[in-house]
Parts: C-alpha cells; sequence; structure tokens
C-alpha cells in the first residue's frame, strides 16, 4: 500500500520520481531550496533548506542532492520508514586504483565491463566528489541497515537536466550544423541512464521494500554515434558524421563530446532488473523525453540554464575550429 514520500531535491530526478510515485498513489511532497521549475511541480513544493529547516520525515525519503555523510546525517531512522538515496557509478575503481575523478592526473580507468555491483570502489572521504559519495552511502547503510536503498546511475537524461549532455547534438543541429565531426571515430561508450528509469527504481524499492545498492543503467551502453544517430532521427534532421580520427589534427575539443572517453565504461543494471523488476530499455528507445524537451526549450543562455556543461574545460561549441577540420 503506498504511502508518503519526501523528495528532496527540483531536478531532472525529482521531475521523474515525483510523476512516478504520484502514478503509484504516493503522497508526494517536493522539499528544495526553490520551486521546481516544470509545470505542476509548485503544487507539491516546500521550501527546504538543509542545516536550517527540520529534516523531512515520512514513510520514504527520496534524497536525489545527497553528496557526502552529512546530508544522510540528519535523518532519523525513527522518523523516516526507507531512505533512498541517489549516489553514482563513478565511485567505482579498477583493479589499479584509478577512478573516473582523478583520470586527468592517473589516467582512465580500465574496467573490466559490464560492472557490477561487486566491482570495487573508492574509499570513503573528503578528497573527491566518489569519495564523498560512498561516504555517503556508507553512512545512509550505517544508519538505515535493510531500510536503506543506494541508486547508483550513471549519465543520467532526461527532462528538466541541469546537465543535458544530449544538448552537444541538440544545439548543432538547431544551429543548422549538419556535419559535426566526432572524436575516436564516435566509438566511445559511456554508460547511460535513464531518469525514468531511475525513478521507477526508486519507487519499485519504497513499494516492495528492498534494501541495499544497486547500478541503475540502460540496457547496452550506446556509442557516441548511435546517440547521434538517435538523437537527429528524432529531431528529424539529417547529419553526416565524420568520424575518422581528428584527435591529431584539431586537438582535443573538436569532436570530443559529454560521452567521450578514452575507454568504455559499460555498467550492468541487471541485478536492479531482477530485483527491482525493471525491465530497463536501450537508450535509443528512452532518449526521446529528454531531447523533446531540449528542442522545445532551447535556451538562449544555455550555460546559465546547464551550468554543470558550461563548467567542462573545453569548449562544448568551437564552431570555428570544427569548420577548420571539417575544411
Amino acid at each position: 500500500m503506498a504511502g508518503s514520500v519526501a523528495i528532496v531535491g527540483a531536478g531532472q530526478i525529482a521531475y521523474a520520481a515525483s510523476q512516478t510515485f504520484a502514478l503509484a498513489g504516493w503522497e508526494v511532497t517536493l522539499l528544495a531550496r526553490s520551486p521546481p521549475a516544470w509545470p505542476g511541480g509548485q503544487e507539491r513544493f516546500q521550501s527546504y533548506l538543509a542545516g536550517l529547516d527540520p529534516a523531512p520525515t515520512g514513510d520514504v525519503v527520496l534524497d536525489t542532492i545527497a553528496f557526502d555523510e552529512s546530508d544522510v546525517a540528519r535523518y532519523d531512522p525513527k522518523g523516516v520508514g526507507r531512505l533512498i538515496v541517489v549516489s553514482s557509478a563513478s565511485v567505482y575503481r579498477d583493479s589499479a586504483g584509478r577512478t573516473l575523478d582523478e583520470a586527468t592526473r592517473n589516467g582512465f580507468p580500465r574496467f573490466a565491463t559490464p560492472i557490477t555491483e561487486s566491482q570495487p570502489t573508492v574509499g570513503p572521504g573528503p578528497e573527491t566528489y566518489s569519495t564523498r559519495k560512498v561516504r555517503m552511502e556508507r553512512a545512509a547503510l550505517t544508519r538505515f541497515g535493510s531500510r536503506a536503498t543506494v541508486l547508483r546511475p550513471c549519465a543520467i537524461h532526461g527532462a528538466w537536466s541541469r546537465h543535458p549532455r544530449e544538448w552537444w547534438f541538440v544545439k548543432r543541429i538547431l544551429d543548422n550544423r549538419r556535419i559535426i565531426p566526432l572524436a575516436d571515430e564516435g566509438r566511445s561508450r559511456f554508460q547511460t541512464t535513464a531518469a525514468n528509469l531511475l525513478a521507477t527504481a526508486a519507487e519499485r524499492a519504497a513499494t516492495f521494500q528492498k534494501g541495499g545498492t544497486f547500478n541503475i543503467s540502460d540496457h547496452g551502453a550506446p556509442s557516441v554515434a548511435e546517440i547521434a544517430s538517435a538523437i537527429a532521427a528524432r529531431m528529424r534532421a539529417s547529419l553526416e558524421l565524420s568520424c575518422r580520427n581528428i584527435s591529431s589534427a584539431a586537438g582535443t575539443s573538436v569532436g570530443r563530446t559529454p560521452w567521450s572517453i578514452p575507454r568504455p565504461m559499460e555498467v550492468s543494471g541487471s541485478h536492479a532488473n531482477q530485483t527491482l523488476g525493471l525491465g530497463s530499455k536501450p537508450y535509443e528507445s528512452s532518449f526521446d523525453a529528454g531531447v523533446d524537451w531540449l528542442a522545445a526549450h532551447a535556451p538562449s543562455d544555455w550555460r546559465k540554464a546547464f551550468p554543470q556543461l558550461a563548467a567542462y574545460p573545453w569548449n562544448l561549441f568551437d564552431y570555428a575550429a570544427e569548420d577548420r577540420v571539417l575544411a
């Protein structure tokens, strides 16, 4: 029987989760610093500033923005029936100890794919995004035991994202860029996760009282070229992908997408599929919500709208450099 769920956050995960839980009959409350931007979200919104306001209580708390142990230490196990936290697949390390966070210094990790939950993680600590996430995970599991559910998504895609990787292609199509160069011949594979799938995993864990740690991933990991083709087909655009190896001629920025990595990172969601009954779909069958939203809400100032994309350490839209290479 459905009960009450407090969803902490107002981004794409909270958007998908609020829809999914409401459709399943849950009483939904959204807790965030500012009202969500999506239509209807304001009706469930309650202003909440962690550290100043009382921690939420209820049958279920879904924290979509828990980044460190302090974010879960405020939850009282006596006042929360189940705590669900969103972590990240970036917590995994390879056999040499290499991680995504430190790839620029230590080299990109070499994973035996697909990555399962048994893959070693970084240790807990304050050093990086991933070590803080691990510290958060362990705090949740320690405080709530079997009443804690940890979800590890990959490159999330969906509507109302503040980090929409698909914008790399959508903006080019909207700008009438019909020839698009791709580094590494478009073969790079960086595991994706649909926000709707992540939301369904949270709702299933709440409904069926399933605790533990789960990778949440789309079925299969699409290549950059496959992502480009899917987006072009959805937007009914005719694209020519220049997939020759351009890195030596143009530097590292031309053709480098938000999914471009030197070695594949493919993550298995089979444990979640079996335990939670997810039935994950391929990227090509689940990406449309995010792309449709981007095409309809194309911001005039994308850097302000998508600050995480704007923080990338290279120019995502250096058309002049692309034209020099394509010429």
